[in-house]
């Protein structure tokens, strides 16, 4: 849906983007305990079935974050650094 603007259950080619934004809580996810550190989402809805994707927006803080949880060697690996 995000790159062909298609929706994949019902074919419909009405599908709405919504931008994720740092300041929307519910745009984002926590990459840490404390929520200090945000993933921030993008959505793709159908607007004639109602099914959604959402993506996480690639920044620096998120590569950061993925290559720290990549890399870990054993311990618990909660999701959390």
């Amino acid at each position: 849906m995000k790159n062909s603007f298609i929706c994949l259950k019902c074919n419909s080619e009405r599908v709405l983007e919504v931008i994720g934004s740092n300041m929307n809580q519910y745009q984002k996810i926590p990459l840490n305990k404390w929520s200090i550190k945000n993933a921030v989402l993008d959505r793709y809805i159908c607007a004639d079935c109602g099914y959604t994707e959402e993506f996480v927006q690639l920044s620096e803080s998120f590569q950061k974050w993925a290559d720290k949880i990549l890399d870990r060697d054993g311990g618990n690996n909660d999701g959390f650094v």
